[in-house]
C-alpha cells in the first residue's frame, strides 16, 4: 500500500467535541463525502459504534463497506474489513490540542481498490479531495 493520503484542518472546539462529531458514525453522511449512508452493526461498552457498513460512492462506483472502528481519547479509526470494490482501506482521524480550545485534526487516508484501470494518481486526487471536504464539514459540525 502506498503512503497514506493525509490533510489537517484547525477547528475552534476543545478535541472532545470534535471526536464526539466523527464518532457519530450512524450519522456519518453528514459529513463523510463519499458516505451515503451508514448502519451500525455492533456498539462498545461505551455506545461508541464498533462496526458499520458504508454505503459508499464515488468515482463512479457506488460499494457496500464494512470498517471496524477504534478509539482513543484524540482518534478515531476505521478498517475496512470486508467490501467488494476495496481491498484495503483505513481512515484515521487524529485530534490534536491546540490549548484555548482550539484543534488541530488530521485525517490520513489509504485504500487499495480492486477496480482496474483506476490510476494511483486519480485515486489520490480523489482522497485528497474527500478528505477536505470531510474535514470542512467536521469543523462546521464541531464548531457549530
Amino acid at each position: 500500500m502506498s503512503a497514506p493520503v493525509t490533510r489537517t484542518v484547525e477547528i475552534d472546539a476543545p478535541v472532545a467535541r470534535v471526536i464526539e462529531v466523527i464518532s457519530d458514525l450512524e450519522n456519518t453522511d453528514r459529513w463523510a463525502n463519499e458516505a451515503k449512508s451508514a448502519k451500525v452493526k455492533a456498539h462498545d461498552d461505551q455506545g461508541r459504534p464498533t462496526r458499520i457498513v458504508v454505503t459508499l460512492g464515488a468515482l463512479k462506483f457506488t460499494t457496500d463497506a464494512t470498517y471496524d472502528v477504534t478509539y482513543t481519547d484524540n482518534s478515531v479509526t476505521l478498517t475496512c474489513v470486508d467490501a467488494r470494490l476495496i481491498r484495503e482501506s483505513t481512515i484515521a482521524y487524529t485530534a490534536h490540542d491546540l490549548g484555548g480550545d482550539r484543534t488541530r485534526l488530521e485525517m490520513a487516508s489509504t485504500m487499495e481498490v480492486t477496480v482496474k484501470g483506476v490510476p494511483r494518481w486519480g485515486l489520490e486526487r480523489a482522497m485528497g479531495s474527500s478528505a477536505e471536504k470531510n474535514l470542512a464539514s467536521i469543523k462546521k459540525d464541531a464548531e457549530g
